[in-house]
């Protein structure tokens, strides 16, 4: 028998709290957070704000985020807004649990019982479920799919959340802080299948493996790479030697295959005669060989490009698997 809950039965929202959160991707810490929550005679407003340092792989720059729900006591929307690094938008929600509220409002759980609730995706509109049961200190379920761990507060907010599908941890840390030094994923191994190295239609993070270039390589594409430095710094000295021979180029950050892993990394792309070659100065390969992902691409001096970039990695950094065509098929 299930122990189901609805959200009428839940408890309602605190009448103030606020939490402060250290981020932390695949144990590294890239930003903080904040989930504040007031509530009045007419209903409650809830706040939630991150603040993450981008790869370095992206420019090592700043993204901020903010969403702002207004609900009633039960976590229910009237009204939401999100904002990423400018103007906040009105989103469609109203009517269902704004999702930066699911971990609060499944606090209320008893040992034994399985909470669930209908809640909103603020960024998108989306709906779905949110699902949770006690186990000690510790709640564990999903969030609009995702699995989620969490500890809750004395006062309902959330010590601890743990999204370990992503790598994710959010921890209470008061005095929490961007780290000055942008963490960089390049070099780090991405997890896959035995031996899908040698398989076609491979996915990752929604990108599909880059085909195979069947063209030999024009002529005139420079074959000096630099002995030292990390793959964005060779790339970046082989794309000022494509540039000096009249190459209009381009970098390029995904994942790769190493030979012996695949791992995040960085290559170039040069246009000759209208035709985009991938070159690996790291890999010393023209055009570049082995299966890779693209997941994003900027040219020098295009700061916008290459801070989408940076959001695009830490998107994916931590939460994402190679994936082979039967796991594809089976989502």
């Amino acid at each position: 028998m299930k122990a189901l809950l609805l959200a009428l039965a839940l408890a309602g929202l605190p009448h103030q709290a606020v939490r402060r959160y250290r981020v932390e991707i695949a144990n590294a810490p890239v930003g903080v957070a904040e989930l504040a929550v007031r509530c009045g005679a007419n209903g409650c407003r809830a706040r939630f704000e991150t603040e993450m340092r981008l790869p370095l792989d992206g420019g090592g720059g700043i993204s901020r985020r903010r969403v702002l729900a207004f609900t009633d006591r039960k976590g229910v929307v009237r009204e939401a807004y999100v904002g990423r690094d400018g103007e906040p938008r009105r989103v469609p929600g109203a009517g269902r649990v704004a999702s930066i509220l699911a971990e609060v409002m499944l606090a209320s759980a008893r040992p034994g019982e399985r909470l669930c609730l209908d809640v909103v995706d603020e960024e998108t509109g989306g709906s779905g479920s949110a699902c949770a049961s006690r186990l000690g200190r510790w709640m564990e379920g999903e969030v609009l799919g995702e699995p989620v761990r969490f500890r809750p507060g004395p006062d309902g907010l959330p010590d601890e959340v743990v999204l370990a599908d992503q790598e994710t941890r959010f921890v209470a840390d008061r005095g929490a802080a961007v780290p000055e030094r942008a963490p960089s994923a390049f070099g780090a191994v991405v997890d896959a299948p035995a031996g899908a190295e040698g398989e076609r239609g491979l996915e990752f993070c929604g990108v599909r493996m880059e085909p195979d270039d069947p063209e030999p390589p024009p002529p005139g594409i420079p074959r000096a790479f630099a002995e030292e430095g990390s793959c964005r710094e060779k790339t970046a000295a082989w794309l000022q030697e494509a540039k000096e021979a009249g190459l209009a180029g381009r970098h390029a950050v995904g994942v790769a295959w190493d030979g012996r892993d695949f791992v995040w990394h960085e290559w170039a792309e040069v246009d000759v005669a209208g035709r985009w070659v991938a070159v690996d100065p790291s890999f010393r390969q023209v055009p570049a060989q082995g299966p890779r992902f693209t997941l994003a691409r900027f040219g020098d001096g295009d700061e916008g490009a290459r801070v989408e970039a940076g959001r695009r990695v830490l998107a994916c950094w931590g939460r994402a698997r190679v994936r082979s065509p039967s796991e594809t098929r089976r989502r």
